[in-house]
C-alpha cells in the first residue's frame, strides 16, 4: 500500500511538472522546410515535382526556394510546373513559361521586367521559406576530396560514389570525425557495395563483385539520391 502511495504521488508530481513547463514555441515555417543548402543545378532538378516525396524547389537568381506548400501550382500538372526544379528568374522577369526562358540568364532583360522580377521575389520570400542558394558543381581529385573528411569544421563533409560527390553534412553524426562510419572525404563505391566499413574497402574499383553486390551499391546510390545532395563529381589527377 505504501508502495502504491508512493507511485501515485510521484505520477502526480511529475504530471504537475509537465503541466506546468512551458512548451517550446512551435517550428517556423523555415524550420519546418527542407533546407537543402548548398545545391547544383543537377540535384535542383530532382525536386521538380516527379519525386512526390521531395521537396519542390526552384531558384530564383540563385536563392532557392521551397515552395512545397505551393504544389498545386508548382507541382505536375501546375500552371507553374515548368519552373519548378529550375533557375527561372528569366522565367518570371519575362513573364513567360517557354522553356527557352527558363534560365538565369538576364542579360537582355529590359528595366521594367527586372522590376517584374523583384517583384516576383518579393512575393516568393514573403510565402516561401528559402531553402538554400544554387552553386556550380564541383569537380575533385581524390586528394581535394579527402579535404571533406569533417576533421575542418569550416568545410562541409563530402563523399563520393561512382564518382559522383555527395554533401552528407546533415549526418555530420554519422560521417563525421566522430560518427560511425569512415567515408567521409573518400570515394567509397566498394565499401557500400559489399556493406562494408573497413576503410580498406573505400575504393572504386567493383571488379570481381558478384550481382548481389552490385545491387547492393545501386541501392546505396538510390538512397543517398534521396537524402543528400550531388555536388560535383571526382576528377582523375
Amino acid at each position: 500500500t505504501t508502495a502504491l502511495a508512493v507511485f501515485a504521488l510521484t505520477t502526480l508530481v511529475l504530471s504537475l511538472q509537465a503541466a506546468l513547463t512551458p512548451r517550446p514555441p512551435p517550428p517556423s515555417p523555415e524550420e519546418e522546410a527542407g533546407k537543402c543548402g548548398d545545391i547544383t543545378p543537377a540535384a535542383l532538378a530532382r525536386h521538380g515535382g516527379a519525386d512526390p516525396y521531395k521537396p519542390l524547389y526552384l531558384a530564383i537568381r540563385g536563392t532557392v526556394y521551397d515552395v512545397s506548400r505551393g504544389r498545386s501550382f508548382y507541382g505536375p500538372g501546375g500552371g507553374y510546373a515548368a519552373l519548378a526544379g529550375k533557375e527561372c528568374a528569366r522565367a518570371l522577369a519575362k513573364m513567360s513559361l517557354k522553356p527557352e526562358d527558363v534560365s538565369g540568364d538576364l542579360a537582355d532583360c529590359s528595366p521594367s521586367q527586372l522590376a517584374t522580377l523583384e517583384e516576383w521575389e518579393v512575393k516568393l520570400r514573403g510565402k516561401y521559406p528559402v531553402a538554400g542558394r544554387l552553386v556550380d558543381p564541383v569537380s575533385l581529385t581524390l586528394g581535394e576530396l579527402a579535404a571533406h573528411d569533417g576533421s575542418d569544421p569550416g568545410k562541409p563533409i563530402y563523399l563520393a560514389i561512382q564518382g559522383t560527390v555527395y554533401d552528407v553534412s546533415s549526418g555530420r553524426q554519422f560521417y563525421g570525425p566522430d560518427g560511425v562510419y569512415p567515408f567521409a572525404g573518400r570515394e567509397c563505391a566498394r565499401a557500400f557495395a559489399l556493406v562494408s566499413t573497413d576503410a580498406a574497402d573505400c575504393v572504386a574499383d567493383v571488379s570481381g563483385l558478384g550481382p548481389m553486390e552490385m545491387e547492393s551499391l545501386r541501392d546505396w546510390r538510390a538512397k543517398f539520391d534521396f537524402k543528400y545532395p550531388v555536388v560535383g563529381s571526382v576528377r582523375e589527377g
